[in-house]
């Protein structure tokens, strides 16, 4: 006796293709709302390509007066000050096409999803630019601590310590870390209790993706962008005025028709960026997992 099957009838089962989909989700941009964009307005459209940022150096001592009531002669400063140049070089893209006949039979909604991924895209390169860059990048900072080794408490207290040193103002302090960083810093119980005393249940809305808490006197922020080690990953405890960051023109979406190559629905999306170490003294990259 023989019996029909899945195997036998597949002809007759059909299959459906749903309007939903499951998305990858992808990762967290965390770098660019945490560099010193204060010079972006003024690299605007039409504006050129570079912006010269006067170096100010700050007043540190005064002379004493040798004898108390005798006059006599000043010494003067000669006061030599020099710039740094924030160039707006690079350009991130992403695009895709398709022949016009499959945009006609394409669901709808996955174009609108190819395209919404377009901005993300080259928002996840310049993240990882902003980490990587071991020019103008958190990999240009010194190195503290060690490769795929968790981070110790005394890691965290060297790099602050660097920023206290070189007086580093107290607002706008970051530690980015990896997600097996992070992991590696919760072992640490007055790191894990001075992070969470305050925040459990009440991330403010105002903060960035990635956001997990303040300790000491930094935020800390979770990436999965971060520049590889050797075996583990380039964490960074910086302060916002370390790089200087500008768009000169974020997210632009273009589309067209090609005609010449066999007609292709086109689409495209860039950003025309740059961003330049201007205080390498006001960060540290920490090595860790």
């Amino acid at each position: 006796m023989a019996d029909m099957t899945g195997t036998t009838m597949a002809t007759w089962l059909p299959e459906q293709w749903s309007e939903l989909a499951t998305i990858t989700y992808r990762t967290n941009v965390v770098l660019p709302n945490l560099m010193d964009r204060r010079w972006e307005p003024e690299v605007g459209v039409g504006r050129g390509d570079t912006v010269n940022i006067p170096n100010f150096t700050q007043n540190t001592s005064a002379t004493k007066r040798s004898t108390f009531g005798t006059g006599a002669s000043l010494t003067f400063d000669a006061v030599t000050e020099s710039q740094t140049q924030l160039v707006v070089n690079q350009m991130a893209y992403k695009a895709f096409r398709m022949p016009v006949e499959m945009a006609v039979q394409t669901m709808p909604s996955y174009v609108s999803l190819l395209t919404d991924g377009i901005g993300e895209a080259c928002a996840i390169k310049i993240d990882s630019e902003l980490a990587g860059d071991n020019s103008n990048g958190l990999d240009a900072f010194t190195a503290t601590g060690t490769d795929n080794v968790d981070i110790t408490e005394d890691t965290l207290f060297t790099a602050e310590t660097n920023l206290g040193d070189n007086n580093a103002p107290l607002q706008d302090r970051f530690l980015v870390v990896s997600p097996a960083s992070r992991a590696s810093l919760l072992k640490i119980e007055a790191f894990r209790n001075s992070l969470y005393q305050s925040t459990v249940g009440s991330i403010g809305g105002d903060k960035g993706r990635g956001y997990l808490g303040r300790v000491y006197t930094y935020d800390v922020y979770e990436s999965n962008n971060l520049e590889d080690g050797t075996s583990g990953k380039k964490n960074a405890m910086f302060q916002r005025e370390a790089i200087a960051y500008a768009e000169q023109q974020s997210v632009t979406m273009v589309q067209d028709l090609n005609i010449e190559d066999g007609l292709f629905h086109q689409y495209a999306g860039y950003v025309v960026y740059g961003h330049k170490m201007v205080k390498s003294a006001f960060g540290r990259e920490i090595a860790g997992k």
